[in-house]
């Protein structure tokens, strides 16, 4: 047929049909028939526009045809890329497509094309796109995979483009694209993707590590040509039936790179082989001669076949060192591979286990969508900036996959507790819980679950949610679920409710609400601006005030001349910083150093609220005793921040940080160093300068600033790897 194909309106047209009939060799001849017809049809629709470059426009959609036939998909996917952009910036109708070619092909077309309105702004207009774009994916999800195809072509022919318009597509593309891409398990299309945003970020940054790469081409191909026989004759040695193939891991390089996750020489040293065996069996007896051999730790084993990651990926991952070299190898049968090449779109061909983790994570996306939801005739544009930021937040989260004990898994951010998972069950347990069980040990609502784990929760059909809950859940969902209830209640239910809640958490100091003077009374409401304790007890069951908060406001005054006199000194102003927790005393843990920005939570000590990174290891111990001491918090916004800034006579807001440089700066590096740091209003307390590396104590204003100071630090000093310490 590609013999007899007709003449379109340039050369360059035909080209671009010409191989992609070539790539869609495996559809019937009816099905090729039907995309010529389109080729043809959106030739026409487009004539009139051209690339940046100069290129007639459809050889653009068409390419993107030509990506997707290369994973083999079915005729409604290839021609709805064809023509995805023509309802957008041209004259074609929705309903011109779906006669000529059916509903299917318009529907997909429909679910790529932006929403545009004259009478919102940019960041509108996004976030609208970006929410329609997320809906029609989670009723078809050849909408994704049209997108995706559709930005690697685009970001693999931006030079047309200015810098600044490069940038700032690469990084909307790193922000939403790739990971969404990822939690629908197409790796395959997002590490492709991924590399180019790296090019596109930092051109300087990605040719150095290029050439590098380049330099070291063939040192790292006689190594990878080693490794890869000693795996074949292990594979031999086992009687083991499968073949090993060497990966390209070059975007798990330029990502540790431009993440400042190692140094270029150290990740040149850096393998990956992908080993595809016949059965779960042979990957367990070849993952147990591999580590029993290298003597490997549990840190760098992944049983992601019992526990597939967010997107149902499903492999055994070992890294270990052989000759200062590190090889990472995955483990996994064919049917894992299939799998994992097509995500969500081949789901059908996935086992249960990572249907069940693919549902999880569509579940969590349709609840963020099914909250705000956008009318597609007339779009709330607020509602969507809202939901996209969440939908944000959610795709960078650190996610965990626990199971219930049917089987069944659940999508939990890292640091949740089980409390959020019986909400991610469902209102109907959350509400009426009472306790858990993970994996058979009994623990509270408050106790932090892990990956893997087996949850079961213990519930009461007598009891009711409590106000304190809403001071460690984690999930936007349980957080809802917990409001829901609560305001549904009657004035004097919030109050009783409100009362207990504050009752118990008064039990924290071994004390109870009769304890509390008249003084203390006037105190709180004084604190609050409320007329009497009734309505402060209504603020604590609507969520506005934490029962928490209340007692640490209480009994927390031994470190009132502490607080003042490190203010005096011009140190930080916590209760500026966090939000809702203004009148309270707060301090800021010398273990984990905290600064604005970094996910945070409040551990309720003796000593008042004291603020640790969320992952500090010294709350481990509390969390396990007393779980329901540590308490989620979340810094005021930035524009909050910088008012208080200029409010404040004493100067910025200010935190101590600690840097550890991978080499021993000369005399004249420190003095580049504290000149280019100074630069960007970054102070420097210390350069301590050891055998091998270097400690800086920088002073800055958030975690931005400082990645901007390591950024500019990386640069200057020939990209060494630069970590920041949060313990000295």
């Amino acid at each position: 047929m590609s013999q007899n194909l007709p003449k379109l309106s340039h050369h360059l047209v035909d080209e671009a049909q010409y191989n992609l009939l070539r790539s869609v060799g495996y559809l019937c001849a009816a099905e090729r028939h039907d995309i010529i017809d389109a080729c043809a049809f959106g030739d026409v629709a487009h004539i009139k526009d051209r690339r940046k470059s100069g290129e007639p426009y459809i050889t653009h959609p068409i390419a993107v045809a030509e990506i997707l036939a290369g994973f083999r998909l079915d005729r409604d996917t290839i021609i709805a890329a064809i023509l995805h952009d023509t309802v957008e910036d041209t004259e074609v109708s929705d309903e011109q497509i779906e006669q000529r070619y059916g509903k299917v092909v318009a529907r997909l077309v429909d679910g790529v094309t932006k929403l545009k309105s004259s009478t919102h702004n940019k960041q509108q207009n996004k976030a609208a796109t970006f929410h329609k774009i997320l809906t029609a994916t989670l009723n078809d999800p050849r909408v994704l995979i049209i997108k995706l195809a559709d930005r690697l072509h685009n970001m693999s022919t931006l030079d047309a483009v200015r810098p600044e318009k490069q940038r700032a597509t690469a990084q909307e593309t790193l922000d939403f694209y790739v990971p969404f891409a990822r939690l629908m398990g197409l790796n395959d299309i997002a590490d492709y993707i991924e590399v180019l945003c790296y090019r596109n970020l930092n051109s300087d940054m990605y040719n150095k590590l290029s050439d590098k790469l380049l330099q070291h081409g063939l040192g790292r191909n006689f190594q990878r040509e080693a490794i890869h026989r000693y795996l074949t004759i292990v594979l031999n040695n086992l009687g083991l039936g499968g073949h090993v193939k060497v990966l390209d891991n070059r975007v798990v390089i330029y990502r540790q790179f431009f993440r400042n996750r190692g140094e270029i020489n150290a990740l040149l040293r850096h393998y990956a082989f992908e080993i595809v065996l016949d059965n779960i069996e042979a990957c367990d007896k070849l993952a147990y001669y591999l580590i029993k051999k290298y003597q490997i730790d549990d840190s760098h084993i992944e049983d992601n076949i019992r526990r597939p990651l967010p997107g149902g990926n499903q492999s055994l991952t070992l890294i270990y060192e052989r000759d200062n070299d590190f090889v990472k190898v995955t483990i996994l049968t064919k049917q894992m591979q299939n799998a994992a090449r097509l995500g969500v779109i081949g789901a059908e061909h996935a086992s249960d286990v990572s249907q069940s983790v693919i549902q999880a994570s569509l579940r969590n996306m349709k609840d963020l969508v099914d909250e705000e939801s956008l009318d597609e005739n007339s779009p709330d544009f607020t509602a969507a900036v809202s939901t996209i930021n969440e939908l944000m937040d959610y795709l960078h989260s650190s996610k965990i996959i626990c199971y219930s004990p049917q089987g069944r898994a659940y999508e939990l951010p890292q640091g949740a507790t089980a409390l959020d998972f019986a909400y991610a069950v469902g209102p109907m347990v959350g509400n009426v819980a009472v306790g858990a069980n993970i994996d058979g040990k009994k623990a509270k609502l408050g106790t932090v679950v892990k990956n893997g784990q087996l949850v079961e929760i213990e519930v009461n059909s007598h009891s009711e949610p409590k106000a304190e809950w809403l001071g460690f859940v984690v999930t936007n969902k349980a957080r809802e679920e917990i409001l829901r209830w609560f305001k549904d209640l009657s004035a004097a239910d919030k109050q009783h409710h409100g009362q207990q809640a504050l009752d118990r958490a008064l039990k924290t100091y071994q004390k109870n609400l009769d304890d509390l003077t008249d003084s203390d009374w006037q105190n709180l409401t004084e604190w609050r601006g409320l007329p009497e304790k009734s309505a402060l007890f209504e603020q604590i069951s609507s969520g506005t005030l934490l029962p928490q908060l209340v007692v640490s406001r209480l009994f927390s005054d031994e470190v009132s001349n502490l607080q003042a006199q490190r203010h005096n000194n011009g140190m930080v102003q916590p209760q500026q910083l966090i939000a809702n927790a203004a009148g309270v005393e707060i301090d800021f843990a010398n273990c984990c150093h905290p600064i604005y920005g970094d996910p945070i939570v409040g551990h309720l000590s003796r000593h008042g609220l004291v603020v640790h990174r969320h992952k500090c290891f010294s709350l481990d111990d509390i969390r396990k005793d007393n779980p329901y001491q540590v308490i989620q918090l979340r810094w005021r916004s930035d524009k909050a921040i910088k008012q208080s800034e200029a409010d404040e006579q004493s100067g910025k807001i200010r935190f101590p940080a600690y840097l550890k440089l991978s080499i021993a700066l000369s005399d004249e590096q420190i003095s580049e160093v504290i000149y280019h740091l100074r630069q960007l209003n970054i102070g420097v307390e210390t350069v301590d300068v050891r055998s091998s590396d270097t400690i800086v104590h920088v002073i800055v204003r958030s975690r931005d600033h400082l990645a901007q100071g390591i950024r500019e630090l990386r640069s200057l000093l020939g990209f060494p790897n630069i970590v920041r310490l949060y313990q000295l």
